[in-house]
């Protein structure tokens, strides 16, 4: 590839892993997207609320919605309001979701771990101190 800003090779960078991981999660009928919903998820216990995920993935209520639809019509999710707070939808694992979460990680420190081989451990350090300066310098 010929030099290009560092912008482009990002963006590129960036479009090349989705291309990936889609292909990936192909066989479990997840995108990208939706299995960082599962990844969240199961961090927070294995339920969140829906403005907690919009949070995270620092997209739009519609974004979420239509997320969040599709993994419930698939079998991943389940979803009900907060009985305690009713303006808040919780967003739950189901146990389908639970079952792929563990290959889905496997997957995802593989993929990690090619992006990254021709890396020493100093060299990932700084890659990843400069690139929350660049993500922090767009804030």
């Amino acid at each position: 590839m010929k030099h290009k800003d560092i912008g482009y090779l990002i963006k590129n960078i960036n479009d090349k892993l989705k291309i990936n991981a889609d292909a990936d999660l192909k066989h479990y009928n997840l995108t990208l997207a939706q299995s960082r919903v599962l990844a969240f998820l199961d961090k927070q216990g294995g339920s969140a609320t829906q403005k907690e995920l919009e949070i995270y993935l620092e997209v739009s209520h519609p974004t979420v919605v239509g997320i969040v639809r599709r993994m419930e019509q698939n079998g991943h999710l389940r979803c009900h309001m907060d009985m305690n707070d009713k303006r808040n939808k919780i967003i739950e694992l189901t146990e389908q979701a639970k079952v792929i979460g563990a290959e889905m990680e496997q997957r995802v420190l593989a993929n990690e771990r090619k992006l990254l081989a021709s890396f020493s451990q100093e060299d990932i350090q700084k890659l990843m101190q400069m690139l929350l300066k660049m993500y922090n310098n767009l804030e």
